[in-house]
């Protein structure tokens, strides 16, 4: 009996320890951009609070809306993103191959601590190829999405679907899932919108146009970056509370994305 007391007591505290060892590396995987994130807090310094401005300064960003875009490495990549919407002021505070549990993670930091007009958000790309569902995926997206209902109620967030690309192309049922939630979502909270990027980078065939992809088939080149910018920005240069119909109307032009190559 008293043997088994103690290998009971040895099990229980195996089990301890490997929790304790789960979490630290849970942490240390959620901080693995930790250096590109300061980088990037360093890089915006006159829009956050730490500037002394409990909001963002009207003189610094010329009247202008403020909007972040935000999210993984196509985020990251964007050059042109500030010429493609000189009406606005942006922020890019996209970082590394990040997923929504990681931006989560530096909500505060790279969203929260700049109070923008509204916010773009690219994630769920690098989630799919991890080990969590896609319900378990979307679950840790609406932790994000909670957080600017609570803390953010007045910043309209546009949410990008996760886009195609032939490198991860066989994972497109799962795609397909998660872009489903987000419209699904945004479709039942008003200070949500969702983008549909999918549809428009694909050819006649239905598949992933490869020439607008770098050579990793994944990244896009400036030529992707244009198809992107023709969905997003009717949303983003109308009010804050976007004007409905204009929305509808545009949801009625025809799409032929072969035509600008």
């Amino acid at each position: 009996m008293k043997n088994l007391f103690y290998h009971l007591l040895l099990i229980a505290c195996l089990a301890i320890v490997n929790l304790a060892s789960i979490d630290k590396v849970h942490a240390q995987n959620l901080e693995r951009f930790q250096n590109e994130v300061d980088a990037i807090v360093e890089r915006y310094a006159q829009y956050g609070k730490k500037s002394g401005n409990d909001t963002f300064n009207t003189a610094t960003h010329n009247e202008q809306n403020l909007a972040v875009f935000t999210g993984s490495s196509s985020v990251r990549l964007w050059a042109s993103l500030s010429d493609d919407f000189p009406e606005l002021t942006i922020l890019n505070t996209g970082f590394g191959g990040s997923t929504y549990a990681e931006l989560f993670h530096y909500r505060d930091q790279l969203i929260g601590q700049y109070t923008p007009d509204m916010v773009i958000i690219y994630e769920g790309d690098n989630d799919v190829t991890g080990s969590d569902t896609v319900d378990e995926i979307f679950t840790k997206a609406q932790e994000l999405y909670s957080y600017f209902a609570q803390e953010l109620p007045e910043t309209k967030v546009y949410i990008l679907a996760a886009k195609p690309s032939p490198l991860r192309w066989n994972l497109k049922p799962l795609y397909d899932a998660l872009n489903g939630h987000f419209a699904d979502f945004a479709e039942k909270n008003d200070q949500f919108s969702y983008i549909d990027i999918w549809n428009p980078m694909l050819g006649e065939n239905g598949k992933p146009l490869p020439s607008i992809f770098l050579s990793d088939s994944l990244h896009m080149n400036e030529a992707g970056y244009l198809i992107w910018k023709q969905p997003i920005a009717p949303f983003l240069q109308v009010s804050k509370w976007y004007d409905e119909a204009m929305l509808l109307s545009y949801a009625f032009l025809p799409w032929n994305c072969d035509e600008l190559y």
